[in-house]
């Protein structure tokens, strides 16, 4: 699992003015204008019935009393109750469809039919932690059922441990956050919740299902302790030392992992196994009088050159891809580079379970180091961790040296940076 604070504010960045709740409208126009999966793009014209609409107002669509989709509204300014469109403006619609004369509510007014007993079931992907204490955030596959916010849930992981937790946030198509989830969404459509557990077990690649229905745990679950993968392995010693006026980072070693393709099969994530992957062995100490927030540095640490290109740029999430001319896509791009740094580590988390389920004492040995470099370091706190984090490159990348950064930005004049002999 991987801090993810960063990669949430940057989302809720994106998505602020979508929160607002409390409104209704009628449309008097809906002309279908484009496709943009999965998304159905529909030029519309309304009157606000009740409530305030804002832009990236949320909606939810109900017919008959069910849940039949979702829609997002691209509003030019705000309008209130008893006033009207007067130019076209752009809605984005997720599953149902809409037309002239029909009436769209906010999630909360919405209130779809549901039976009381609702049993659901889903795969999760791999798990990043959030900041509240056992806060869990990842995407999910094989829906069935309909899931609410605050419904309680139970999991096992692929490690055979169980767990407890109830839905915090419902994320959809990366614009949506609807109270309720349906079933039935388009195909390939992305999903994403956030939950609280009761406690800190993994919610990584994990069965869930509505609370008391997982039913009896496997007696081949074990906890974690055989094996998963398999894949050459090479230690590289290296001593260097990366420090600033609060923490001092000495890396070890680099452990070069490949993972064996032959257990592609089994990747919920996609894994590049064309690239070369560096586990590393480091030690972090607060030399400061203040509390660090280790996990920064953490997602950060990467290969870099001496004059300040970070390997993130090869997996980086939010990467612009060539001939794309899009604003908002050119602005997450830039933002990516410079505000958030270490969202390639995402796209290696899968393989750095990889790696952790070879170690047969992870859990009772490494795992506790982990957790806490993706933590707080207390001033004179100092700790190693052979499993701090990975990289990713080419087997062509020439490695210059490593590094992490300090700050809001990243510049040359907070960058941490250590050659690599």
């Amino acid at each position: 699992m991987l801090r993810i604070h960063l990669l949430l504010a940057f989302a809720l960045y994106c998505t602020s003015s979508g929160f607002a709740q409390g409104f209704k409208i009628q449309l008097t126009k809906a002309t279908l204008a484009a496709k943009q999966d999965p998304f159905v793009v529909y030029q519309v014209q309304f009157k606000v019935m009740s409530g305030t609409v804002q832009n990236r107002s949320e909606f939810s669509l109900v017919r008959n009393g069910a849940l039949k989709g979702y829609a997002q509204l691209e509003l030019a300014e705000p309008l209130s109750a008893g006033q009207a469109t007067r130019y076209d403006e752009v809605l984005y619609v997720l599953g149902d469809g809409v037309s002239a004369g029909q009436t769209l509510s906010s999630h909360d007014l919405a209130n779809p039919t549901v039976p009381a007993n609702r049993p659901f079931s889903f795969k999760t992907t791999t798990a990043f932690l959030g900041d509240a204490a056992n806060e869990f955030f990842t995407t999910i596959s094989n829906l069935k059922g309909v899931l609410k916010i605050g419904d309680l849930l139970e999991y096992q992981n692929v490690k055979g441990q169980r767990g407890k937790g109830r839905i915090k946030e419902i994320t959809v198509a990366q614009k949506l956050h609807p109270v309720m989830l349906m079933d039935g969404l388009p195909a390939n459509t992305p999903v994403s919740l956030a939950i609280v557990a009761d406690n800190a077990i993994d919610f990584s690649d994990a069965t869930v299902t509505s609370a008391g229905t997982l039913g009896a745990a496997p007696a081949t679950a074990n906890a974690g302790s055989t094996p998963t993968a398999t894949g050459k392995t090479k230690t590289i010693p290296v001593n260097a030392v990366l420090q600033n006026d609060e923490v001092t980072i000495t890396v070890h070693n680099l452990i070069k992992f490949n993972p064996d393709p032959a257990t592609r099969a089994y990747d919920i994530i996609k894994v590049d196994y064309t690239l070369d992957y560096y586990v590393v062995d480091a030690t972090f100490e607060n030399i400061s009088s203040h509390p660090i927030d280790a996990g920064e540095y953490l997602l950060r640490l990467n290969f870099f050159s001496a004059d300040g290109k970070s390997a993130d740029e090869f997996l980086r999430v939010f990467k612009k891809q060539n001939g794309t001319a899009n604003d908002a896509q050119t602005q997450a791009d830039a933002f990516d580079q410079l505000g958030l740094g270490g969202t390639s580590k995402i796209r290696v988390a899968p393989v750095l379970m990889k790696y952790q389920s070879m170690i047969p004492d992870y859990e009772k040995t490494h795992k506790p180091t982990v957790d806490a470099l993706n933590g707080t370091l207390k001033p004179g706190q100092k700790v190693r961790s052979l499993v701090a984090t990975m990289m990713g490159v080419p087997p062509t990348y020439r490695i210059e040296g490593i590094g992490t950064w300090k700050g809001t930005v990243l510049s040359k004049k907070n960058l941490l940076f250590a050659p690599i002999r």
